[in-house]
């Protein structure tokens, strides 16, 4: 009687844990996520200094804040004082 469960319970559950094992480890790292990100204005003084509202979609236009009259590219983080990712203007 139980090797006839086991025989119909042991194929389904290989079948779930393969379908659980290709979805679990896929690696997030390879898609890029497309999304509103922070973009910040390297001032000549100050690095990081003043945040603008950006996005990683890649177009042709890359993200630009003004301040005090002077137009500036803005990048995101990519360290607590280091902005140099390359964000584009949001759509």
């Amino acid at each position: 009687m139980q090797l006839k469960k086991h025989k119909t319970v042991l194929p389904a559950f290989a079948l779930l844990l393969a379908v659980f094992s290709a979805f679990a480890f896929k690696s997030v790292g390879d898609e890029q996520l497309l999304a509103p990100e922070n973009g910040w204005i390297n001032l000549p003084t100050e690095p990081c200094a003043i945040q603008v509202q950006c996005d990683n979609t890649i177009t042709q236009f890359v993200c630009t804040g003004i301040y005090q009259g002077i137009t500036y590219q803005a990048f995101g983080k990519t360290a607590p004082l280091r902005c140099n990712k390359v964000l584009y203007r949001p759509l």
